[in-house]
């Protein structure tokens, strides 16, 4: 609802109050002051409403106790705001009889004579009204006042009970507007979040073309040198120790166009990345670490492999997995300081493989350890986080029929747990 529907539905609510009560003028009496209303639109806030409310309920109805119950969309059930403990059983009843539902379906005040409606709870309110005073806007309730006072002359409670529908009236519409006031900031500042991790993301796909652009460039040049180095080879007049060298530079070279090869891929958008076959997880690592090794070492991070030789292979997307492992470890770079230490393991557990990326750092709050996994929840918000790097991962794992875990390892950092089912038959 914007904010011309919102002073419509006020409207409204005054209008009711003019049709039913001749004597609406008397909003402009005691209560209604100029200082009432300079106050009234002032309030921006649901804790500014509640102790306005308060003011002029005390005020008006001289109360020596208020509660006030918002009704919850979520829970589908009224919740307190304002709680006062001797009216707590009170409410309960009245909520629990249907009282509270009969006054919204009345669109009317109640006012209560405990020692008579409700000989129960007589004793502590012997002598007092209690008044009931729902909100509402457009047929739907927000909530409701109970508010305890002293009875009143009949002659001035007709006047009482059209001052309080006019406060209740304008308490309605002013309520409804603040949440939805605070309704729009919410909207607006998850817009420009979403349209700042958008530009983020269109960067992410610009840096994925250029890499697929200079990995061609790499890779031509290479061809030529390992063409050239091969025909180098098969000459006879080369001495034996130069044939040695040139063996080295073959397979540094050949290393060089894999990991080109493996870039090409990993920046790549097309459905051969989806095509299944039988994955090598020991490998998958290796050459992960191929692709961040140089990141790893120019930040002195020591990277420990106590890989598993007996893991069994599985049927998956080779691809997706060096995205998964190139994540984690592009995450526990990120957390550690120079001369940190990333330990990888793997181990064979019956039919289970199981995956343990551990690092040094200053681990995860255990408070956010169930977000991080989120999509776009980032602890690195304007430093180039984007939030979708261990969402990615957890997708990845789950739809291999894994699960992904973490938690902070004892004398270490954080600890992500991956755990694979492994088919005999895969192997």
């Amino acid at each position: 609802m914007n904010a011309v529907g919102t002073s419509e539905a006020i409207l409204s609510n005054l209008n009711f109050c003019r049709k039913n009560d001749p004597f609406f003028a008397l909003k402009r009496g005691t209560l209604f002051t100029s200082k009432f209303y300079k106050e009234f639109h002032a309030i921006r806030s649901e804790e500014e409403f509640l102790r306005f409310s308060q003011k002029y309920l005390k005020k008006l109805l001289a109360s020596s106790a208020i509660s006030f119950y918002v009704w919850s969309e979520k829970a589908q059930q009224f919740e307190p705001r304002i709680f006062d403990e001797s009216l707590g059983s009170i409410i309960s009843y009245q909520i629990e009889e249907g009282i509270v539902e009969w006054l919204f379906g009345e669109e009317n005040l109640i006012f209560l004579r405990p020692e008579k409606e409700l000989n129960l709870f007589s004793k502590p309110l012997y002598g007092k009204l209690l008044v009931l005073v729902p909100l509402k806007m457009l047929g739907k309730p927000i909530g409701f006042f109970e508010v305890v006072t002293r009875r009143f002359r009949p002659d001035t409670l007709q006047e009482k009970r059209i001052q309080l529908r006019v406060l209740a009236a304008l308490l309605s519409g002013l309520y409804h507007s603040i949440h939805l006031n605070q309704r729009i900031r919410e909207i607006e500042k998850n817009s420009r979040w979403i349209e700042s991790q958008m530009f983020q993301s269109g960067k992410l796909i610009a840096l994925g073309e250029l890499v697929g652009g200079i990995a061609h460039e790499i890779n031509n040049p290479m061809t030529t040198i390992l063409g050239r180095l091969q025909i180098m080879k098969i000459k006879n007049n080369i001495p034996d120790t130069l044939r040695e060298k040139l063996k080295i530079v073959e397979s540094e070279a050949q290393r060089v166009s894999e990991i080109v090869k493996d870039l090409l891929n990993f920046a790549r958008n097309n459905p051969e990345q989806d095509k299944r076959e039988i994955v090598n997880i020991n490998q998958v690592i290796e050459k992960s670490l191929d692709l961040t090794r140089h990141n790893l070492e120019v930040e002195g991070i020591d990277i420990r492999l106590n890989l598993d030789p007996a893991v069994k292979h599985f049927l998956g997307n080779t691809n997706q997995w060096l995205q998964v492992f190139v994540n984690l470890l592009v995450n526990a770079q990120q957390a550690l300081q120079r001369g940190g230490k990333i330990v990888i393991e793997t181990r064979q557990k019956k039919r289970e493989l199981n995956i343990r990326f551990r690092d040094n750092g200053p681990g995860i709050p255990k408070e956010i350890q169930s977000k991080i996994f989120n999509s776009f929840y980032t602890t690195k918000a304007g430093r180039g986080g984007t939030g979708l790097g261990l969402s990615i991962t957890k997708k990845i794992v789950e739809s291999h029929g894994g699960t992904i875990s973490v938690r902070n390892a004892p004398g270490w950092g954080s600890e992500f747990e991956i755990r694979m089912p492994v088919k005999e038959e895969e192997n």
